[in-house]
Order: C-alpha cells, then sequence, then structure tokens
C-alpha cells in the first residue's frame, strides 16, 4: 500500500516537473544529438585506424551531434531560456547535416522540431491574475449591447401584444 502511494506521489512530482519545462522539445532535442553522433561515430574509429583526411570532418559532425544533447539538457535544466536553446538547437541541427549527414537525416530534422518546441514553450503562469484582452472586452460589450437590444424589443413585443389582446377584448 505504501508503495502504490509512493509512486503516485512520485509520478505526481514528476508531472509537476514535466510541466514547467518544454519537456518534449528537450527530448526530441536529445534523441537528436544521439542520432546525429551515431553516424560518425560509426564510421570513424576506422578511418582514424586507416589515417584519412575525413577523421576531422567526422569528428566536428560528432561534436555537433554532442552539442545538440546538450541543448537538449539544457533546456530542462534551464527552462526559462527555453527559446536561445532552441535557436541553438535548430542552427546545430542544421550544421550537422556538414559534418554527419544530420544523422541521415532523421536527426536533423528531429533537431529542427525539438528546437521548434522549446522555441514556441511558455512558461505555466497560474498565479498572476490575467485581465481580458481585447477581443474578450468587445465581446463583453457586444454582449452588454445585445442584451440591450434584445431586452427593449422583447418589452415592445409584450406591450404590443398587450394591446392586442385588449382590443380583442373590447371588440
Amino acid at each position: 500500500m505504501t508503495t502504490e502511494t509512493d509512486s503516485r506521489s512520485r509520478w505526481t512530482r514528476f508531472n509537476e516537473w514535466r510541466v514547467q519545462r518544454p519537456f518534449l522539445g528537450a527530448i526530441l532535442l536529445c534523441l537528436a544529438g544521439i542520432i546525429i553522433t551515431w553516424v560518425p561515430m560509426q564510421i570513424l574509429p576506422d578511418i582514424i585506424f586507416i589515417g584519412g583526411e575525413m577523421a576531422g570532418f567526422l569528428s566536428i559532425g560528432a561534436m555537433f551531434g554532442v552539442f545538440v544533447f546538450v541543448t537538449g539538457v539544457f533546456a530542462l535544466y534551464r527552462p526559462g531560456s527555453s527559446d536561445v536553446i532552441g535557436v541553438v538547437g535548430i542552427v546545430l541541427s542544421i550544421f550537422s547535416l556538414f559534418g554527419a549527414l544530420g544523422g541521415l537525416l532523421v536527426g536533423m530534422f528531429l533537431g529542427i522540431l525539438g528546437g521548434n518546441l522549446c522555441l514556441a514553450w511558455q512558461p505555466r503562469d497560474e498565479e498572476a491574475p490575467s485581465e481580458p484582452s481585447t477581443v474578450d472586452r468587445a465581446v463583453g460589450r457586444l454582449r452588454k449591447r445585445t442584451r440591450r437590444v434584445v431586452g427593449t424589443t422583447t418589452a415592445r413585443l409584450r406591450n404590443h401584444t398587450d394591446l392586442r389582446s385588449q382590443r380583442g377584448v373590447d371588440e
């Protein structure tokens, strides 16, 4: 019984933590970093052993992948600067195309998507009372006017109906 309440409280705490940061964007950036790094790391040991000129090029590609992964971790650690992190993640993902083929393009697309999600994320501000927007105020004024028009029209129709019913009784 205790483990069930502990797991629920852990899950609740995790959900509260997750909602306070660009979680999906950060996870996609981390996944993109892993994929981008994986591609040159499959080729790099053979190139280094043989001694080719491509080793530097592939090393740069692997570094781009590591940096994309670090931007994802940083987005989880510092959610307040998620807009800057998103832009950096997008740029590094695009640059990974030159050194690591963008993780066979899959890593690059995941990095761009994750960076855009970090860029678009806004923190929830539940404590501050929200003022009505311009649209909400305009809708409120429109409703007030509509109620006034409907009220006067209803009153006129009732008066008109009462007058007709009185005429019918008089005749």
